[in-house]
């Protein structure tokens, strides 16, 4: 009886799991004359248009209905659609109004967000969101699932104020046409959703249900109808900008005074295709990367923040062939220029970077749903200078020709929220002689309810040389899964060929491999017993070579996670390899193995209510490794103040620890040829410290400073040598190969958003990079040594002004 009960449950479940309700639908009004957009819901638009209510709970009850009420209301003429919101709050004094800068992406704030799906496709979206402080944010959601943690890079030039009044707060927006993409037909359209969060609570709302058991955010959207007829303006803006530079290198006392000059122009095509160029681009002022010492054999990822190369880039980001930072990254031949010194000669002038001559994209989406992206950037010769130390002569050595950077894409959107992609890139040095081409698809095929889909791609890598044979190489990945619900699993398999190589422009650390896996989640979306929700996932992965179909390793992977009431999180995970593992990539040279052993590991963290003046979020990871009696530990300290509305600071700290790590150290070959591979026995200590200060001067106008001190120290104990069958064997080899590696960074900034798309900002940045044998013992020693060693120093201005054609088009038309 109990088990027949417990199955009518289950199904019950699952009908009202997948009985998805009716769209909402809301019309935008036409209007003669724009409302003003100054957080004052004055004028006359606002007081007939029709109303968007009835606001269901996101989190934490989902479906429930809002506790408070929400009237949000739609006007367009053909320069863009307006927004007039007033979220009722019985305590207006009570609404947290942290301030912080344009797109931080979690505020303590109240805010408000339009998600605009133009052409309704269920995948894609425009969001404008507005915190209660007056602060901006924009982000896309491009073959998402999730409104969250989505694409912040992407910013466009729109209006908006908010501001408090007695009956809650009030947003009001324009969101010119310029901003986005829509389809070219008479009658619009477009997939709508509102969000509201209430901060103090907790609570986030949605006009249109956004159920939890179903996967996806733009394909839970509303609809938003009456626009019809519009005739929108010319779509072209110019963003000139001057900039200047005062910079010294390591050890150089002498400043060298430079300066930039360039533009982006951006244009309307059509309603739905946009160009944007960016010329002599200028990226001086970007962060500094957060690098690392390299122990593996694989490359490390950085992130982009380069603007032109985040924005708008959702259609190449497909498939890991398209990596950005390849563009005006160090060049190929950087190191070459030293292994050409004669006797007397020095390298003078090597530009770690090659120069960006220009870079190109043209994307948008047909009525069809067709999207069609296409990006091509260029770079300049690279040269570095050899100076004869004896006669003064100077001599040039090419680092990198002329190159081309291309990509095409083409993403046809699907019933179902399903999509098919074609993509290809094509890389070109003709001073070289080299072409490297990736062609290849991704897809997602979902059913009707949405609730199972089948994934995949297939590439192949070319590359042709001017003398010598192509290379040719292929991958493929598969995947079929559950994907709503409170049960999901995943059952996925990749394989890549040991001579696919899409590096040239894309990021592939590791070819050659052969990977099946299966993974399941069960999760707990809506509030029960002691906590608000409870997600897990478990996943396991058995690896081999593509070549010969060699075992490699056996993981297994389990996290789970909740959030109690009070809003403190708490997680943990771990991570297993059962039984020892055949590495072919550690030793760094073909055809050789390493047994790396058994190992597990668990982590357990903890993060406060961030509502506070003062959270904190701790994490501890503990390993073993028996078979080198191999251990480690590692923790995590982020505590975080707000000292004001304005004012915040955060600080983090990590400390890891392994003893007896075992790893390469380096390869070379004996008396009689033979290949000889080391590894050593070593402890590997970290030590990271950041601090981040943030000053809100106005909403438009931030003070900003983060430190950064790594620290690696790796003393070595002993010696082996690799064995063809991937054991070790003591080594006679005494060499010193220990490790102390320090970086120290400063970016101090002045940032003032002093008009829609215009900046004016101050920077500088700091760098101390050293590296040595001597392994320091004492933290506050090394980091001493650190600050007095050889620094380089940049102190820049930029000022960048957004010109838009309208404007100057209006004001023609007024003087005639």
């Amino acid at each position: 009886m109990k088990k027949a009960l417990f199955i009518s449950l289950f199904f019950f479940t699952c009908l009202l799991t997948f009985a998805q309700p009716a769209k909402k639908t809301i019309n935008a009004v036409p209007v003669s004359s724009s409302p003003k957009i100054d957080g004052v819901l004055d004028d006359a638009i606002w007081q007939s248009a029709p109303v968007a209510t009835d606001f269901v709970q996101r989190i934490p009850y989902n479906g429930k209905p809002a506790i408070f009420t929400s009237y949000i209301r739609f006007a367009y003429d053909n320069s863009g659609l307006y927004v007039g919101a007033q979220m009722l709050d019985p305590y207006p004094d009570s609404i947290p109004a942290q301030m912080g800068l344009r797109d931080s992406p979690s505020l303590n704030a109240d805010y408000f967000i339009v998600v605009l799906s133009p052409f309704n496709d269920g995948i894609n979206a425009f969001c404008f969101l507005v915190y209660v402080s007056d602060v901006q944010a924009d982000f896309k959601i491009p073959n998402s699932v999730s409104s969250e943690g989505d694409d912040f890079t992407w910013d466009a030039v729109w209006q908006s104020k908010a501001r408090k009044n007695d009956k809650g707060w009030v947003v009001e927006m324009k969101i010119p046409y310029s901003a986005i993409r829509f389809p070219k037909k008479p009658v619009q359209e477009w997939g709508l959703n509102c969000q509201r969060s209430i901060r103090r609570f907790r609570e986030i709302d949605t006009w249109n249900l956004v159920d939890s058991k179903v996967s996806g955010y733009t394909n839970q959207c509303g609809v938003l109808q009456g626009i019809q007829d519009i005739k929108p303006p010319l779509r072209l803006s110019l963003s000139p900008y001057l900039s200047s530079y005062l910079e010294n290198s390591p050890g150089e006392n002498a400043y060298q005074l430079s300066y930039n000059y360039g533009a982006d122009l951006k244009y309307g095509i059509n309603q739905s295709f946009t160009l944007d160029m960016t010329l002599i681009p200028d990226f001086g002022q970007v962060r500094s990367d957060d690098k690392i010492y390299n122990f593996s054999p694989f490359e490390i990822r950085y992130d982009e923040r380069r603007q032109f190369f985040t924005e708008g880039t959702e259609l190449f980001n497909k498939g890991g062939i398209f990596y950005s930072r390849r563009i005006g990254n160090q060049s190929k031949g950087y190191n070459n220029v030293y292994s050409t010194l004669g006797e007397n000669e020095k390298v003078t002038e090597n530009p770690v970077q090659t120069k960006l001559l220009n870079a190109t994209k043209i994307s948008g989406r047909t009525t069809g749903g067709l999207g069609i992206g296409v990006f091509n950037a260029i770079s300049g010769n690279t040269w570095a200078t050899v100076l004869d130390t004896i006669t003064g002569e100077t001599r040039r050595f090419l680092t990198q020709g002329f190159t081309n950077y291309n990509m095409i894409v083409l993403d046809q959107n699907l019933k179902n929220n399903s999509y098919f992609d074609l993509l290809n890139t094509n890389y070109f040095m003709p001073t070289e002689g080299y072409t490297a081409n990736v062609s290849g698809t991704t897809f997602k095929f979902a059913n009707k309810k949405y609730t199972y889909a089948f994934t995949g791609d297939g590439f192949v890598s070319q590359k042709y040389y001017s003398h010598g044979s192509p290379d040719f190489g292929y991958r493929y990945s598969l995947g079929y899964g559950k994907i709503s619900g409170n049960f999901l699993f995943s059952l996925q398999q990749l394989l890549e060929t040991d001579r696919y190589d899409p590096n040239d422009m894309g990021f592939n650390p590791v070819n050659n491999r052969f990977i099946n896996s299966l993974s399941m989640q069960y999760n707990i979306y809506d509030p029960f017993w002691k906590v608000l929700n409870w997600y897990n996932y478990a996943r396991i992965d058995y690896n081999c070579l593509y070549d010969g179909l060699k075992f490699t390793s056996l993981l297994i992977h389990a996290e789970s996670n909740t959030t109690t009431p009070k809003y403190l999180t708490l997680g943990a995970n771990t991570d297993i390899q059962p039984i020892p593992s055949h590495d072919y990539y550690e030793p760094r040279v073909d055809g050789w193995m390493f047994v790396s052993p058994a190992y597990g590991n668990m982590a357990v963290w903890i993060s406060s209510d961030y509502r506070k003046k003062f959270a904190i979020d701790l994490t501890l990871v503990g390993s073993l490794a028996p078979t080198y009696k191999s251990s480690g530990f590692a923790f995590s300290v982020e505590p975080r103040y707000r000292i004001s509305d304005r004012i915040f600071l955060l600080y983090q700290f990590y400390y890891e620890k392994i003893l007896n790590d075992v790893g390469y150290v380096m390869d070379s070959s004996d008396a009689d040829n033979n290949t000889v591979i080391l590894f050593g026995r070593r402890d590997r200590n970290i030590v990271t410290n950041v601090i981040e200060a943030n000053f809100m001067v106005t909403s438009n106008m931030s003070i900003d400073l983060r430190a950064r001190h790594y620290w690696v120290r790796a003393p070595y104990y002993s010696f082996f040598q690799l064995q063809r069958d991937g054991s070790l064997a003591t080594s006679v080899y005494t060499g010193d190969q220990d490790v102390n590696y320090n970086l120290f960074n400063i970016d101090l900034s002045y940032i003032w958003n002093f008009a829609p798309g215009s900046q004016l900002s101050l920077m500088w940045k700091n760098a101390i990079n050293t590296f040595d044998n001597d392994v320091e013992n004492n933290f506050f020693h090394d980091f001493g040594n650190t600050l007095n060693s050889p620094s380089s120093n940049s102190f820049s201005i930029r000022i960048l002004y957004y010109l838009d054609a309208l404007y100057f088009k209006k004001k023609t038309k007024g003087r005639g």
